[in-house]
């Protein structure tokens, strides 16, 4: 095998983790967000109108709406955190308890993701659908609905501008560089 043009050490900490998984935990909890309080809106409308038309006291209305608050900050806040770590407890738990490391090796046409505890897995550039980028890391999600996550500060050879031109090269102009 050639040599690789990129190499980098990643130890994915659990703030490393939440940094790279918050975009898309993001996205797919807007998502819920919105969906939950269209709920809780005609709920709160609902509510509304038969207090009108019984007369009721509005003030059970406003708690009502505080709990709704309580709720959506919730699945906007906790739930995402929760989901995160427990992802993280279990990516820990199968790398034998320690934080997990790997060696991603970038050659001309595929990434290859060589874990500690697991078999190196050969990823072609064309199966790559999105890149997210944040602060410190870079996050990789191919075809099979997994993701690889980098460490901008883990580079021993090339740096992320090189990652991006491979990328590039193999036709990723979707993915968001």
């Amino acid at each position: 095998m050639t040599e690789p043009l990129v190499r980098n050490h990643t130890e994915i900490t659990l703030r490393l983790f939440r940094e790279g998984a918050r975009l898309q935990l993001r996205q797919k909890y807007n998502r819920m967000t919105a969906k939950v309080a269209l709920a809780l809106l005609a709920a709160l409308a609902v509510l509304a109108l038969l207090m009108w038309f019984l007369s009721g006291s509005f003030s059970a209305l406003g708690m009502e709406a505080v709990l709704y608050v309580l709720i959506l900050g919730w699945i906007r806040i906790a739930l995402p955190r929760t989901e995160c770590k427990r992802a993280y407890q279990a990516m820990v738990s199968r790398c034998g308890g320690g934080a997990p490391c790997r060696e991603l090796l970038f050659y001309e046409d595929h990434l290859l993701v060589q874990p500690e505890t697991e078999e190196a897995i050969s990823i072609p550039y064309e199966a790559i659908t999105a890149v997210r980028e944040t602060k410190r890391t870079l996050t990789l999600s191919y075809t099979e609905g997994a993701t690889v996550l980098l460490d901008k500060a883990g580079f021993l050879q090339g740096g992320v501008e090189d990652v991006r031109a491979l990328l590039t090269g193999a036709g990723k102009g979707k993915a968001s560089l």
